[in-house]
């Protein structure tokens, strides 16, 4: 440029040029004025980053594709003979769209005032009757194998391409969904497993405020045509009471973004310049093109189209980290919507055909961090790239430096376009919805100069670099005209400053889950929850030990390495849990704190608080309550006291005298009902310590006919004299899940020499049906133990929302009591209160 400008305002309505930061994500208010900043400086400046080290870019080539969530299989739907003679008459429930309006058809020609936006979301509550979309009226059919199966086809006429929302309420584990394009010639054919499909919608459950609209909803892979057709399939002993499924909406493309058509590639402008007409190679031979991918996302309204570019990490884990807007993606629901395109280029300088490499991903990502004070957003990707990308580098910005932008401008093929650092900028929305930026020293943006080249709608999020190696900011806006344009950047720095460094430079995080902050805590209690270095090299130790805190001076260590295969999307893999099992009575009675340390660093702290029974470890008692209107009214459970946890376990479920129910709660006692004992069985005998000549050991929980309930626990210990142990596994009901072993056991050193010979596994058993079960506990794969077990459930894996506090009367003893109430973080009742004499 050949002046330096002070401030930079301009329009929502520049035509075809990008404005891409979301009003309503951003907005400052009514009062808000054009010199104030919507992204704030606070607790970041130019020098603060001085001290970043540059990471080098890092070529992904693989010694085989690795698995995929989301697999592309061909498409014989449409083919007579493909189908098994069982399969060619399954009925198809037919759900047929309206034509959108005029009005709805148009949406993407409109200036853009936030990603490029290519479809628009049709719920279909809003045109049929929401029943026929609900799982409960789907029908049928039955295969020779056993396997269940049903289909459904959603029409929107007009739509170039069909993304379908499905909501998910409950789903059993065994099976999978598959996607068909409508059209027959050559569309396109998915499938994912139904455990993978839940673990993405638990994910955005769990991501509390950053969780966004939907986030139960699952969104297809983008599937050409104006029609899509859902299967279903579920194994033979699947329960269909627990397919509790609902088309949501569907997402009506203006554009097939799979297709190379009259759109795309020619969408952008003509003076964006073809990637492959330039070097983009660095001094290490890497092509920093080949970390940049195309984004495709829906939001709870509308799909829109961005850029993001592959992150290397300091340890060249090979964590798929990816960086783009925070205007782009912000929510875990967004991301979990993800498919990213790989290679989508041409295939040589300024050619007509498209790049035989290019491949996507439909898998997912996971939102790690998102910022609005430099508009950067990092996920990680929840399935690798295909072979060939590159992950990029990373390095701070500097003025007058000389950079690289390469970009997805209107989705088109790649792009490139050159500039120059020409400052720092604080940018912000102001009270106009004019997207205004002002000369900062600290601020969190840079301006470049484009003087060869351009960038549009669809080149938000996209990167830019120096040497063709190190990234250096995300793309937020800018404004002008080919070869002749000002853009804004989130400067990196400022986001490693925000906490993108504890992942890049591969830091150790982690959660305590149990105990949850404020919660009750009664009997034998599992210290759990999990810790990593995220993208650490997998198949070494990430973390030597892991230490538990007790009111500030007792410290006991905690087995780790359980697998937990719900981290696998945070730290890269999965066999990071951790666990300590504590007799809580031991503590006494009253407030407690904890904090869980790995390697000395903590991860996490909790306040809880213990009632006691007056002993250490209550014997000899046997006692059941009925709960009533738990956990909805005019449902019941039973409650049944186990010894071996110190603690009561759902034992029964809707029990059917309900006169006898309704006589345990006194009159006058609204506020918190006074159960009446039942009279029980007598407890069965339990068992001893198993040994061998060369291994000892107990499988102590679950006890022989006891009954489990919620997040129960699975422990015990174990020793060998002629070599160490390996892994401990519980089977339950002939699936194998790995145990944490190496807990401080100080009653085993007698029998083991040594104390770290505990076990445990926590494990939700509402994931398992209501009834009898079977666990073995074994050593190196050999048998330690075994107990059947009752299970009953609350019909639903993971029981939200409820709550409920009862006095148990007459409990250990006749004349004392005890007060139970609900705790959803571990699927069970505590006990709060006791009153014994």
């Amino acid at each position: 440029m050949t002046s330096q400008i002070d401030a930079v305002s301009f329009s929502a309505l520049v035509a075809r040029k990008l404005i891409p930061v979301i009003a309503a994500l951003m907005l400052l208010g009514n009062d808000a004025v054009a010199d104030e900043s919507l992204f704030s400086n606070e607790a970041s400046s130019a020098n603060s980053s001085a001290g970043i080290r540059p990471v080098e870019p890092r070529r992904y080539q693989p010694a085989a594709e690795p698995a995929r969530i989301v697999e592309e299989i061909p498409n014989t739907l449409f083919r007579a003979q493909a189908f098994r003679a069982d399969e060619a008459d399954v009925p198809v429930l037919r759900l047929d769209l309206p034509a959108p309006s005029a009005a709805a058809a148009q949406i993407a020609s409109e200036p853009p005032i936030r990603p490029r936006q290519i479809g628009f979301n049709r719920r279909i509550a809003d045109f049929l009757e929401q029943s026929l979309a609900t799982s409960r009226s789907w029908r049928w059919q039955t295969l020779a194998s056993g396997e269940r199966i049903t289909r459904l086809q959603i029409a929107s006429p007009g739509a170039a391409a069909l993304r379908v929302g499905i909501r998910v309420r409950e789903l059993p584990l065994q099976g999978e969904l598959r996607f068909f394009s409508g059209q027959a010639d050559r569309g396109r054919a998915y499938r994912i497993r139904t455990k993978d499909v839940l673990q993405l919608v638990e994910q955005n459950r769990s991501a509390g405020e950053r969780a966004g609209s939907n986030p139960d909803v699952y969104w297809s892979p983008v599937l050409e045509g104006e029609k899509a057709i859902v299967e279903i399939r579920l194994k033979s002993q699947a329960d269909l009471d627990k397919v509790d499924l609902e088309i949501d909406a569907v997402s009506h493309l203006l554009i097939d973004p799979k297709q190379s058509s009259i759109i795309f590639p020619n969408a952008a402008a003509n003076c964006n310049l073809d990637v492959n007409c330039y070097s983009t190679v660095n001094q290490n031979g890497d092509d920093i093109s080949n970390a940049v991918a195309r984004m495709i996302f829906t939001s709870s309204e509308k799909t829109f189209i961005c850029t993001g570019t592959l992150l290397a990490d300091r340890m060249d884990s090979k964590t798929p980290f990816f960086l783009t807007a925070h205007h782009c993606i912000s929510t875990a629901a967004e991301a979990s919507s993800l498919e990213t395109t790989w290679f989508y280029e041409s295939s040589a300088c300024n050619s007509d055909t498209q790049s035989a490499d290019t491949r996507s991903r439909s898998g997912g990502a996971t939102l790690l961090e998102a910022y609005v004070n430099n508009d950067m957003t990092l996920l990680r990707l929840n399935e690798q790239p295909p072979a060939g990308v590159v992950y990029a580098g990373w390095f701070s910005d500097s003025l007058s430096e000389q950079y690289t932008a390469i970009h997805h401008p209107a989705g088109d093929w790649k792009k490139i376009s050159f500039g120059t650092h020409e400052g720092l900028y604080s940018c912000g929305i102001d009270s106009s919805d004019q997207f205004t930026c002002l000369l900062n020293p600290a601020g969190n943006f840079f301006g470049i100069f484009i003087d060869k080249g351009w960038l549009e709608g669809g080149s938000s999020g996209s990167g830019v670099f120096k040497d063709n190696a190190y990234l250096v900011g995300t793309l937020t806006g800018g404004n002008g005209v080919c070869n002749n344009d000002f853009d804004y950047y989130g400067r990196f720095q400022v986001g490693y400053d925000n906490g993108i460094n504890k992942w890049l430079e591969n830091k150790k995080i982690g959660n305590l889950e149990n105990p949850s902050p404020s919660s009750y805590q009664s009997g034998i209690t599992l210290i759990s929850g999990w810790a990593c270095v995220p993208g650490a090299n997998q198949g070494t130790p990430e973390i030597g030990q892991v230490t538990i805190e007790i009111d500030g001076s007792t410290v006991l260590q905690a087995g780790y390495g359980t697998k937990r295969g719900d981290t696998r999307s945070v730290c890269g893999d999965d066999d990071n849990g951790f666990g300590l099992l504590i007799n809580t009575n031991g503590l006494g009675d009253g407030a407690h704190s904890l904090r869980a340390l790995a390697d000395g660093q903590e991860i996490g702290r909790a306040s809880f608080t213990v009632t006691t029974l007056g002993v250490d470890y209550l014997k000899g008692v046997e006692a059941a309550y009925v709960v009533p209107d738990f956990p909805y009214s005019g449902q019941n459970v039973v409650l049944r006291w186990q010894e071996h946890l110190q603690n009561f376990a759902i034992a029964a479920r809707n029990v059917s005298n309900n006169q006898r129910v309704a006589e345990q709660a006194k009159a006058g006692t609204e506020i918190m009902p006074e159960l009446r004992r039942l009279a029980v069985d007598s407890a069965v005998a339990r068992t001893v310590p198993q040994a061998s000549a060369t291994s000892s050991g107990y499988l102590e929980n679950p006890q022989p006919a006891s009954y489990l309930s919620g997040i129960a626990l699975f422990s015990g210990w174990a020793c060998r004299s002629d070599a160490e142990i390996g892994r401990v596994d519980v089977e339950i009901d002939g699936t194998l899940y790995r145990a944490s072993y190496g807990t401080k056991r100080g009653d085993t050193r007698e029998i083991c020499g040594d104390s770290d010979n505990g076990w445990g596994l926590l494990f939700n058993v509402g994931l398992l049906s209501d009834g009898s079960h079977i666990a073995r506990a074994l050593v190196d794969g050999s048998e330690l133990g075994r107990a059947n077990f009752s299970v009953t459930t609350l019909g639903t894996d993971y029981l939200r929302g409820a709550g409920g506090t009862y006095r148990l009367m007459d409990f250990p003893k006749t004349g004392d009591s005890v007060v139970v109430t609900w705790q959803e973080s571990v699927q069970n009742f505590v006990i709060k209160e006791a009153n014994v004499r």
